[in-house]
C-alpha cells in the first residue's frame, strides 16, 4: 500500500525532467496515451504513402495494409516520432498548450536515449498483445 500511495504522490506532481537546461513535469503514460500513440504512428504512414505512391489503386491498397496491419510499439517507441510523440503525451498533461511541434524542437541527437529511457520508465515496457487481440 505505500508504494501506492507513493507513486499516486509522484505522479500527481508530476515527475520533473531538464530538457535543454529547461525544468518540466512528466504525467504517468496511461494506456489511451499508447492508442493514440498507435494512431499517430498509422497516421504518419499513411500521410507517407499518400505523399509519396502517385497511382490511386496502389495508394489505396497500401493504406488498406497499413490499417489492417499490428503496430509494433515497441520498436516504434525508438524512432525519432515515436520518442517526440510519447514525450509530447507525458509532458502535455503539466504543461497544458503545449505542441507536439515544440516538442519536437526539444529532442536532438544528443539527449534522444536519456528521454527514451524516462519514457520507458514512466509508461512501462509495451508488450505486444496477444496474437488474435484487438489493437487501437
Amino acid at each position: 500500500m505505500a508504494d501506492k500511495d507513493k507513486l499516486e504522490d509522484i505522479a500527481g506532481s508530476g515527475i520533473p525532467i531538464t530538457i535543454k537546461g529547461k525544468e518540466y513535469k512528466l504525467g504517468v503514460l496511461t494506456i489511451r496515451d499508447l492508442a493514440d500513440f498507435r494512431q499517430y504512428i498509422r497516421g504518419k504512414k499513411i500521410k507517407l504513402i499518400q505523399g509519396t505512391v502517385e497511382e490511386p489503386k496502389e495508394r489505396i491498397e497500401l493504406i488498406s495494409k497499413v490499417l489492417d496491419s499490428p503496430i509494433d510499439e515497441t520498436r516504434e517507441m525508438g524512432t525519432m516520432d515515436g520518442v517526440c510523440f510519447l514525450l509530447w503525451k507525458a509532458l502535455e498533461k503539466r504543461q497544458k498548450g503545449l505542441t507536439l511541434e515544440e516538442v519536437d524542437s526539444l529532442i536532438d541527437l544528443e539527449n534522444i536515449g536519456e528521454i527514451s529511457g524516462v519514457l520507458m520508465e514512466i509508461g512501462g515496457k509495451i508488450k505486444n498483445p496477444p496474437k488474435g487481440a484487438k489493437k487501437g
